[in-house]
């Protein structure tokens, strides 16, 4: 996900979640019940799934008194794959009441948590991936780099090229939720 300054020949995996999801990063659980949570399943979390937490966590946000939490926003192209939110003004990330429902809307949506697996499994598949595409003609294609709760794949060559995108179709699949 961008972060506002979109990196056009970058990629990222996951998500990049703004301040507000406090510690890291569902169905849409009503206000803010139900427990389980889809971000600690056995793989990495798919856009998908990180669309649905992050809907469940701002609804649970609003329900927590925080009445303009935004909904999120969801970046799908080729050279960003996330979920994150765009915090308006007036917003006070640092208040007692924020902190308080960011540390509830987490724990019950699972929004904000990549457990130590999901991301080696993100990392691994993501090695995968700069292998595949550097077999297949992209030979400065660099290892993915671990950013926090994010991998980067920071490619600084042509994406446009059709050996450029005829690699990347071929490599997609290896990438979770068919690669970003």
């Amino acid at each position: 996900m961008s972060d506002g300054s979109s990196d056009r020949r970058g990629r990222r995996w996951l998500r990049r979640a703004s301040a507000a999801a406090v510690a890291g990063i569902g169905l849409l659980a009503a206000a803010c019940g139900g427990g389980g949570s889809t971000g600690t399943s056995a793989g990495p979390p798919t856009l998908s799934s990180l669309t649905a937490q992050a809907l469940a966590y701002a609804k649970c946000m609003r329900s927590q008194g925080i009445p303009n939490y935004p909904d999120p926003s969801v970046q799908d192209n080729a050279h960003n794959k996330g979920v994150g939110f765009s915090m308006p003004s007036g917003i006070d990330q640092h208040s007692p009441q924020f902190q308080s429902a960011a540390k509830l809307c987490q724990q019950h949506t699972g929004f904000g948590h990549i457990s130590a697996a999901q991301m080696q499994q993100g990392m691994n598949a993501a090695l995968k991936y700069a292998e595949c595409m550097r077999s297949h003609e992209i030979s400065n294609y660099p290892d993915p780099v671990e950013k926090g709760t994010n991998i980067a794949l920071n490619f600084g060559g042509d994406t446009n090229s059709a050996k450029y995108k005829a690699a990347d179709r071929a490599c997609q699949g290896l990438m979770p939720g068919g690669g970003p």
